[in-house]
């Protein structure tokens, strides 16, 4: 391995310039609440200093939501005018459930006991008459024949997520689901929380992409990215129409168009702090390179599923090749919240968190691309 991820993991001094929290902690919860990088917590910090001596002025940061578009388009392989920015993946999810129009008896498929952010905008549709059904959750990545034989001559949108919220499974074939659904002309809205910034992901063929920025991207909370395919713009409703909607908001009149890219979903002045936030995280992972990012965190992977399923834990997806970031673990003998707290304790940071329909709950283990050999084994020694 060469590069700027090798000398991360080789270098400690510099691991902890720029991943403070690896000076105490060996931090294995990236898909609950990521800690802030340096840079990333700089580049707030340094807005902060300036705007209390200048004020909150477009011109202290240039660029910043064009440069922020940019890198989110490039990571997910689609163009910056297809991007629009967002406070959180339920926002982004909201705003494609209220764009479009629906019709009494129009079907959605959900994924069931999945994360609530991915139901909630379907649900709230059944009072227009929309049905909402579900797929069953089973242990394996979800296929794309899984879902086109659930799909039926009335259902108008699937939404899956990238990765399940407690046990990491993922959608085998994400482009491949996407293309055979257009096929049937039925949209994908697709919750991306749980695998950007661990793993590619192209969102060139699905139609709606939501993801915040605050767990594998390493970005501050409140501030994430919606993707709209662009083919879709003039047959969506705007929810919520602001100045900021407009083609030209500076012109401060109420009588423009609209903007012609996913922009028009922007309807009021951006959260800057989250942006400034999110455009680090954002250049940071490129430096790193998200290949890299995503190599490393399969290896990471495979040294988990075998050291816990040796020391007697049952691991979802542990036979399967490629997973996801998340490795979920638990044993019927063992107290998931116990058990975390006895980590913690030693000052390994995860998250517990339970399947819904079930109640089973799980440890859940996600660590980055900063992650180190060394870090594993102060897990190894407390479990």
């Amino acid at each position: 391995m060469s590069g700027p991820l090798a000398r991360i993991l080789r270098d400690a001094a510099h691991r902890a310039e720029v991943f403070p929290v690896t000076r105490e902690r060996t931090f294995l919860a990236h898909a609950a609440v990521a800690p802030l990088p340096r840079p990333v917590a700089d580049a707030v910090t340094g807005y902060l200093d300036r705007a209390a001596r200048d004020g909150q002025f477009d011109w202290l940061c240039p660029d910043l939501a064009d440069d922020t578009r940019r890198l989110a388009a490039d990571l997910l392989r689609v163009d910056p005018d297809e991007i629009a920015l967002s406070p959180s993946t339920s926002a982004s999810l909201g705003t494609v459930a209220g764009a479009l129009r629906w019709r009494p008896g129009d079907r959605v498929l959900v994924l069931a006991d999945d994360f609530p952010s991915l139901l909630l905008p379907w649900t709230a549709l059944r009072e227009q008459g929309v049905e909402v059904a579900t797929l069953a959750y089973r242990d394996a990545p979800l296929g794309t024949d899984e879902v086109l034989d659930a799909v039926d001559g009335r259902t108008r949108l699937v939404a899956v997520s990238t990765a399940h919220f407690v046990t990491g499974r993922p959608v085998a074939d994400l482009s491949a689901l996407g293309r055979a659904l257009r096929g049937r002309s039925v949209l994908l809205a697709v919750d991306a929380i749980q695998t950007l910034g661990a793993f590619p992901v192209d969102a060139r063929d699905v139609d709606f992409l939501a993801a915040d920025g605050h767990k594998w991207l390493l970005a501050p909370a409140g501030m994430g990215v919606l993707y709209v395919r662009r083919a879709l713009l003039e047959r969506l409703r705007v929810p919520t129409v602001g100045w900021h909607s407009l083609g030209d908001p500076k012109r401060y009149a109420a009588d423009g168009p609209l903007a012609e890219g996913a922009r028009r979903f922007e309807p009021g002045s951006p959260n800057v702090l989250g942006l400034l936030g999110l455009r680090a995280a954002l250049t940071l992972l490129t430096e790193v390179g998200p290949t890299a990012a995503a190599d490393r965190l399969r290896a990471l992977r495979r040294t988990l599923v075998t050291g816990l399923t040796g020391r007697g834990y049952h691991v979802p997806g542990a036979d399967v090749a490629d997973w996801s970031g998340i490795t979920a673990f638990r044993r019927d003998d063992v107290d998931a919240d116990g058990l975390a707290r006895h980590l913690l304790a030693g000052g390994v940071v995860t998250s517990v968190r339970r399947l819904p329909g079930s109640g089973a709950g799980h440890v859940r283990l996600a660590p980055h691309y900063y992650t180190t050999d060394e870090d594993l084994e102060r897990l190894w020694e407390r479990l």
